[in-house]
């Protein structure tokens, strides 16, 4: 059923009321308390109070803001250089080895 001219309002955001976006302004809350999020997360990964699980946390957070995502047909594989003959040698308990 289309919206009606005329109609009574039923819920919704009140006619004049901001959105969320201007309710909140992160981003000038931040630039007025001068806090740069990143800088404090590789702050937080470099100190040394830091766990090896907190560093790789903050730097995956980071990570996310600076470099790309791909999707998995996007992935590049780099071919690594040609492998030359491969040994193998098999060794018994008594010493004899033996090469395939």
């Amino acid at each position: 059923m289309a919206f009606e001219k005329g109609h009574q309002k039923i819920g919704g955001r009140q006619k004049g009321m901001s959105n969320k976006k201007t309710i909140i302004k992160a981003d000038e809350i931040l630039l007025d308390l001068n806090v740069n999020p990143i800088q404090r997360l590789i702050e937080l990964a470099e100190s040394k109070e830091t766990t090896i699980d907190q560093t790789i946390s903050c730097y995956k957070e980071v990570a996310k803001y600076t470099y790309p995502k791909f999707k998995s047909q996007e992935l590049r594989v780099i071919p690594t250089e040609p492998v030359g003959p491969i040994e193998i040698r098999l060794v018994e308990a008594n010493g004899k080895t033996t090469v395939l």
